[in-house]
């Protein structure tokens, strides 16, 4: 495969997961249907991710950042996805290493998201901006889902 080929792979990827995505949030009224959607956001995001480490491998030129940032994108996303698929909640007794690797996760995603809008460059450029908008979207939800299940009046 060619680099271009390759590059969209990964976009084509990342906008399909983001539309799973979006519409496992707006059709939550249905539990089993939502389930479904989840698990085909994970599937096609499992894909997106070896691709992109596909990417990264063959790829040689500056335009390997954008799967860079592909991966920073994802890997938040991915221990997101595995708290929810394990079941993690307000009683799980060590829910504290979740939110210790999932901080981890979102420090080193930030910084390669970083390292990758100043290295990039033409239009692609505008991926890694956009990758850490959404993924501060969910550090938030993070932080106040940790505030809250840490009060002690609950």
């Amino acid at each position: 495969m060619t680099e271009k080929q390759l590059l969209f792979v990964n976009l084509g990827g990342v906008i399909t997961f983001g539309l799973f995505l979006l519409l496992s949030l707006l059709i939550q009224n249905a539990a089993s249907t939502q389930h479904v959607m989840i698990l085909l956001s994970e599937i096609i995001g499992g894909l997106t991710f070896a691709a992109a480490i596909i990417s990264i491998v063959y790829m040689k030129t500056r335009k390997r950042w954008f799967p860079v940032s592909v991966l920073s994108f994802l890997s938040i996303w991915f221990v997101y996805m595995i708290g929810y698929e394990i079941g993690i909640d307000s009683s799980s007794s060590h829910s504290w290493i979740w939110f210790l690797i999932f901080y981890i996760t979102a420090g080193v995603s930030i910084y390669f998201l970083k390292k990758s809008y100043q290295i990039m460059e033409g239009n692609f450029k505008l991926f890694p901006a956009f990758f850490m908008f959404f993924n501060s979207m969910l550090i938030v939800y993070m932080i106040f889902l940790t505030i809250w299940w840490n009060l002690p009046f609950l």
